[in-house]
């Protein structure tokens, strides 16, 4: 193999979040409060699960993929500037006075706090980086392809020492749609000229990461960190040909990071 797409979340990085529970939302508000942007817990929780589908249904329509995948910084900024109630003391000032600008960096600001408020677990598997490492040391070419929100992505990358070792990065938010649309798979592969034949998509989830692969042409590797049983994973390889272009040939295996060559 020449090229490595790998998955990021469950894949490289181990984590859990929990956006669901009340208390969450107190701190969340708690976080938006100050910033001059008033709203109940349980309200701002709704909002912002109704933009979110907004967001969705509008690039569902526009782009015409069952996969759409909303930019979180767009319901950010909508979830300060709609607010019951906006006060001028807020600890960047008036958030109606805030320009282009200034509304960005908020929402990279507050991404940031409201991730961190929904991490339970989070931190790199002990193969990680010296997977990587080896891929690199051997002249292949690493590629990043994830589902996730950008401005939560990019700076956990960089705190986990990660944002240096891909030569592309696709995330999902950044372009609208998301695994499985095999759309996704497909932009990364034209625009590094990339041949499905010498190519490993590497992930842990069957379908978004292995089917989507498969319909690609794409050879693929199931890093079983959820423990999919061995019944499981026959079923979804078995499924996964059938989903593959006619005389492709794709390689399909599991295991773990150290397994992959």
């Amino acid at each position: 193999m020449r090229n490595y797409i790998f998955d990021l979340y469950a894949t490289l990085i181990d984590i859990r979040t929990d956006q669901k529970p009340l208390p969450f939302w107190r701190k969340v508000s708690a976080v938006m409060n100050a910033y001059g942007a008033v709203c109940e817990p349980a309200k701002m929780r709704d909002r912002y699960r109704e933009l979110i589908r907004g967001e969705e249904e509008r690039l569902r329509a526009a782009l015409g993929t069952e996969y759409p995948e909303a930019d979180i910084g767009t319901v950010f900024k909508r979830l300060l500037l709609e607010a019951p109630h906006l006060r001028a003391d807020g600890i960047w000032g008036d958030p109606r006075s805030f320009d282009a600008e200034t509304l960005e960096k908020w929402s990279s600001s507050f991404a940031c706090a409201f991730r961190i408020l929904s991490r339970i677990r989070f931190g790199l598997y002990p193969d990680t980086v010296s997977l990587i490492e080896r891929l690199r040391e051997e002249g292949k070419h690493v590629y990043l392809l994830s589902n996730a929100q950008s401005l939560f992505t990019r700076p956990e990358m960089a705190e986990l020492g990660l944002d240096g070792y891909f030569e592309d990065v696709f995330i999902s938010s950044e372009h609208g749609i998301r695994k499985p649309e095999p759309r996704f798979l497909m932009k990364m592969l034209e625009k590094h000229g990339m041949d499905p034949a010498e190519t490993l998509m590497i992930g842990n989830d069957m379908t978004s990461d292995i089917m989507m692969a498969a319909r690609c042409g794409v050879n693929a590797f199931l890093v079983n960190h959820d423990g999919y049983s061995a019944e499981a994973i026959a079923q979804g390889f078995r499924e996964a040909r059938e989903a593959a272009p006619e005389g492709s040939g794709i390689v399909l295996a599991a295991g773990f990071l150290p397994d992959i060559r």
